[in-house]
């Protein structure tokens, strides 16, 4: 039998920066904020806390635009969730509220996980996100919400997820 020497402690997993253009070579400075959403880069890592604003009066405030942000300007999406079906015609607003809320819950772990848009047609919505995980994680959600079928395809060598989630009315929840 093995022995418990104290509590276990699980690492979150660092972001992989060798494939994504879009995050600096050179760190934008310590407490750096962008100009267009107003996370704040401090100890290496961008976030929404507001704690990390306050800076001492003599200091001078460094203004940049945080990858998610230039991702967003440039439409350069890494996610794309298609959801299809005749369920998504009845609850489509609700689906669309349960993504937004998705983006938002893991906004606050690392603000560079954003929705770059969301493409509502008859049938047929069409989302785009900055990062593979948060689609990923989209089509996870989904699928256990409201059940259906997801299909997830990784592109090998590019940090591409493409994610398929269809359900029709009359299959089981």
């Amino acid at each position: 039998m093995k022995s418990m020497k104290g509590p276990r402690i699980v690492k979150k997993k660092s972001i992989n920066s060798e494939k994504d253009p879009y995050l600096l070579d050179i760190a934008p400075g310590d407490r750096a904020v962008c100009k267009k959403c107003g996370a704040v880069y401090h100890n290496k890592r961008w976030s929404f806390n507001k704690k990390t604003i306050t800076l001492p009066a003599a200091a001078k405030k460094i203004s940049v635009i945080c990858a998610a942000c230039q991702k967003i300007r440039d439409k350069f999406a890494e996610g794309y969730v298609t959801l299809h079906g005749t369920f998504l015609k009845a609850h489509k607003d609700e689906i669309i509220s349960l993504v937004r809320n998705k983006e938002a819950h893991a906004m606050h772990f690392n603000p560079l996980d954003r929705i770059i848009e969301i493409k509502a047609r008859k049938s047929l919505i069409e989302i785009t996100t900055t990062t593979e995980k948060l689609a990923q994680r989209i089509g996870q959600m989904l699928k256990k919400a409201f059940d259906g079928e997801v299909e997830y395809k990784w592109s090998a060598g590019v940090k591409l997820a493409r994610i398929v989630w269809t359900r029709e009315e009359g299959a089981p929840a």
